[in-house]
C-alpha cells in the first residue's frame, strides 16, 4: 500500500510541476512577444513628420569629369579575312 501511495504522489507531483512550468512558459513567452511587438511598432514610426524633407548625407562631387574622347579605348581598324 505504501509503494502505491508513493508512486501516486510522485506522479501527481510531476504532473503539477509540468502544468506549472507550462503556465509560466506561456506567460513568459506572451510577455516577450508583447515587448517585441511594441518595439517593432515604435521602430516603424517615422522620425520626421510626413511631408518634411530630411537629408542624411550630401554625396561627394565626382573628382574629375571625363571628356567624350576618354569614354572608350583606341580605335582599331579591322580587315575581313577570307
Amino acid at each position: 500500500m505504501g509503494l502505491i501511495k508513493f508512486i501516486f504522489i510522485l506522479v501527481l507531483i510531476f504532473w503539477l510541476v509540468g502544468k506549472i512550468i507550462k503556465f509560466l512558459l506561456k506567460a513568459f513567452l506572451a510577455q516577450k512577444i508583447q515587448q517585441m511587438q511594441n518595439q517593432q511598432q515604435t521602430s516603424q514610426q517615422p522620425k520626421y513628420p510626413e511631408g518634411s524633407i530630411h537629408v542624411d548625407a550630401i554625396p561627394n562631387p565626382p573628382k574629375s569629369k571625363k571628356s567624350k574622347d576618354d569614354i572608350g579605348g583606341d580605335y582599331v581598324d579591322y580587315e575581313v579575312v577570307k
